[in-house]
């Protein structure tokens, strides 16, 4: 048994979960599964799993000082504005008539925050964190995907095994039900001897097809579980194989309270909360922000503006002694209105400086602190409660594990006897030293104890899987690669 490590999730690209379980190295062929090749399917294909791997994504795209609030917003404003209006002005210098104006505009602007009670600073741990959470999520549930697909996997190996046992015990009851008949046909047995052996026969073949029905029922559950074909059907190469493993609880206590994701995960909830708590704090400081900028304008008037021809005309502008025979003229220039279009433009840039200091709210701040603190201690009693909950469940798996490695010892010696027994009574009832009911129920003996067997070391597995998870050594999360 060795630990196999699994890198690369798909999409996951620069995330990678170490899994650390104890798996046989069978070699990956196609008409074959393999325990291994069964996790990693899994790890790739289930739906679950594809949907966590999303969720990361999302965290660590996040995670960045953008997002924080450290770096500048930047805007850029434009836009256009028409307008057709016709003027019979009271003002006399403005453009009577037809005006048609239009103009341009462009603004950019740009804001930058120089401190905000270190708000942007605690920000960006809490995306961490939550980045950090995601990743722990993402433990958990690979790890209950694990777990299941093992659990199915050898569920389906169990199947199989006890599928192998009542076809033995089916082929051990057809040859004796082939041997009666032929006693029978020599005289040596009757009719009634031939019909009992015959209905062990069919009934031992009635368990060997309900037994497929499960075997099916138990693979297409395993299919399920790695997204394959649920028709697909594999050659399974792992067996079910038992090795007198201990544990000693200590060192599984101190690795389940240092690696348990459940717990993991809870630490990293407090750590969110104590951001959190800094966050509402910060809004006791004031917050200082430059706004800088450029803006200008492109501007066109279309009007019936009036114009020098550069013709000079002669007009009256007094008399001599108001003599109306004496008239004064004067050249001025002949002026005509016609159609014309100005253009213009205006351009300018700024800074300002905006303070914002909160005096006075209600008291919402202060409330507001003190709401996170009881929020702290409310996720402190959280891991107190989750670190005993977790300590329990340990004993008691830790006590079942060792049981059931007790009952596969017992259970190991009851099937050699069975074995042994059932060999001797064979050879009794072949001598004529043993009756047929007799050696049926040495017969089932044997065929319930190969099965308590195989069902002994499949529970002791289920029990260890159990304690390998809680201690944290089924996943572990790896550093990660920015």
């Amino acid at each position: 048994m060795w630990p196999l490590r699994i890198f690369d999730f798909s999409r996951m690209r620069n995330y990678f979960f170490p899994l650390v379980f104890l798996l046989s190295s069978s070699a990956f062929a196609q008409d074959t599964l393999s325990l291994a090749r069964a996790i990693s399917l899994g790890l790739k294909n289930n739906f679950d799993v594809q949907i966590v791997e999303q969720n990361v994504e999302i965290a660590r795209n996040n995670n960045t000082w953008g997002q924080a609030g450290r770096l500048p917003i930047i805007n850029f404003n434009a836009g256009q504005n028409n307008l057709i209006i016709q003027r019979k002005p009271a003002n006399p210098f403005a453009v009577a008539g037809r005006n048609i104006s239009n103009n341009v505009t462009g603004q950019l602007d740009v804001q930058f925050t120089l401190f905000d009670g270190f708000a942007i600073k605690f920000n960006k741990h809490l995306l961490g964190e939550l980045e950090k959470l995601s990743l722990g999520n993402a433990v958990v549930v690979m790890e209950n995907t694990i777990q299941s697909i093992v659990l199915s996997y050898y569920q389906s190996v169990l199947e199989k095994e006890r599928l192998n046992v009542l076809i033995r015990n089916q082929i051990f009851s057809k040859e004796r039900y082939e041997y009666v008949k032929l006693k029978r046909e020599l005289g040596n047995a009757i009719t009634f001897d031939v019909l009992q052996e015959q209905n062990n026969y069919l009934t031992d073949s009635s368990n060997v097809l309900r037994q497929e029905i499960l075997l099916r029922n138990s693979l297409r559950n395993l299919n399920r579980l790695i997204n394959e074909d649920l028709n697909t059907t594999y050659s399974l190469s792992d067996s079910l194989t038992y090795d007198l493993e201990p544990y000693d609880y200590n060192e599984l206590h101190e690795r389940m309270i240092r690696s348990n994701s459940n717990l993991i995960n809870q630490y990293t909830n407090q750590e969110i909360l104590r951001t959190n708590t800094k966050l509402f704090q910060s809004n006791q400081y004031p917050s200082l922000v430059l706004s800088t900028g450029a803006n200008g304008s492109y501007d066109q008037l279309n009007a019936n503006f009036r114009t020098s021809t550069g013709n000079t005309i002669e007009q009256t502008v007094g008399y001599v002694n108001r003599d109306t025979s004496f008239p004064v003229y004067n050249d001025v220039n002949e002026i005509i209105t016609q159609p014309l279009t100005q253009v213009g433009n205006s351009y300018g840039a700024y800074g300002n400086f905006a303070l914002r200091f909160t005096l006075f709210n209600g008291g919402q701040v202060r409330r507001s602190i003190e709401n996170a603190r009881v929020q702290e201690k409310i996720a402190q009693l959280g891991t107190d409660r989750l670190k005993l909950s977790l300590e329990n469940d340990l004993m008691a798996t830790f006590d079942l594990y060792n049981l059931r490695r007790q009952l596969v010892t017992i259970s190991e010696v009851k099937l050699q006897a069975a074995e042994l027994n059932l060999d001797l009574a064979n050879e009794r009832y072949r001598n004529g030293a043993l009756s047929a009911i007799d050696l049926r129920i040495v017969q089932e003996n044997y065929r319930n104890a190969a099965l308590e067997y195989t069902l002994a070391i499949y529970s002791s597995i289920e029990s260890k899987i159990e304690l390998i998870r809680m201690s944290g050594g089924l996943i572990s999360q790896a550093d990660i690669e920015n």
